[in-house]
């Protein structure tokens, strides 16, 4: 949505009971695992460049916002040398980004936006393949994202707070091979193909009298890669990936004393790409 002044800072959380869910799942997963024998923990710094972007229904962009996003990462993996492995994980980026695209009149408008970014997953791993020295893993992912997005005021516009709640699965695969090469032990690549669903994005219209709407965004595929260097117990990483929301539905809210006011969100596109450095022990 874009925005049409909006002063009111309200942060909205990532919804209680399915985070709980995913969390109360993880241990029943592993215990569906027997002879879980390694537990390996993983901790780290990441510096991401996200780029996003919404379109119209002819296809044409509305706006754009690209910028620099550090943040940590976190994993906690459970191995079995006969059934594969059961990983939670997950990832905090923050900071301001540029924006670039126009307000409700339809003025250009150029300002910055407060960007907080969370990702948690639970990864499975079934049984390594080797196969002429490789390694092949097939994997399967689900995962909650979250993301609060405030676009900050200029002088002739206000704030515009928005929150993105979406789920997230995926299937994949990663090759691995032990390598002498100098410092590096080992190096994986890993790709998959992604499914975004339910998502959601909460509005604060508290300003104008007219509540927080939560409407509903259409569901689209993405992609992600990544490929990983372990030298000792220091791991490098590099990554990219992208997600994408079919436009909205649309929901009509009234103002407090009077007057309509219809929500939507347009079709929208998203790439975060980076490299994280971490510790795994």
């Amino acid at each position: 949505m874009k925005p049409v002044g909006f002063r009111r800072e309200v942060k909205v959380y990532l919804r209680r009971p399915a985070f709980l869910h995913l969390l109360s799942a993880f241990p029943l997963l592993i215990h569906s695992v027997p002879g879980l024998a390694d537990v390996q923990v993983e901790a780290g710094f990441v510096l991401g460049h996200f780029d996003y972007e919404e379109r119209s229904n002819s296809g044409a962009t509305l706006n754009k916002e690209s910028g620099t996003l550090p943040g940590i990462q976190a994993g906690l993996a459970f191995h079995s040398p006969d059934s594969g492995w059961i990983k939670l994980s997950g990832s905090r980026f923050s900071d301001d980004v540029r924006y670039r695209g126009m307000t409700q009149s339809g003025r250009s408008l150029r300002t910055r936006t407060d960007t907080e970014q969370t990702f948690v997953d639970v990864t499975l791993g079934g049984p390594e393949i080797s196969l002429h020295n490789y390694g092949f893993t097939p994997m399967v992912r689900a995962g909650m994202r979250r993301w609060q997005r405030n676009i900050l005021p200029t002088s002739t516009t206000l704030r515009l707070n928005e929150m993105y709640r979406w789920s997230e699965l995926g299937l994949g695969g990663s090759v691995c091979r032990d390598l002498t090469l100098g410092w590096v032990d080992s190096l994986c690549v890993e790709g998959w193909g992604l499914y975004t669903l339910e998502g959601r994005v909460t509005v604060d219209l508290t300003e104008i009298s007219a509540g927080s709407p939560s409407i509903r965004l259409g569901s689209k595929p993405g992609a992600s890669v990544q490929a990983t260097a372990l030298m000792g117990p220091v791991e490098f990483k590099v990554f990219g990936h992208f997600w994408q929301f079919g436009k909205s539905d649309t929901k009509t809210v009234y103002r407090a004393g009077g007057g309509r006011l219809r929500v939507e969100e347009p079709a929208s596109q998203s790439w975060l790409t980076g490299f994280a450095v971490g510790l795994k022990f």
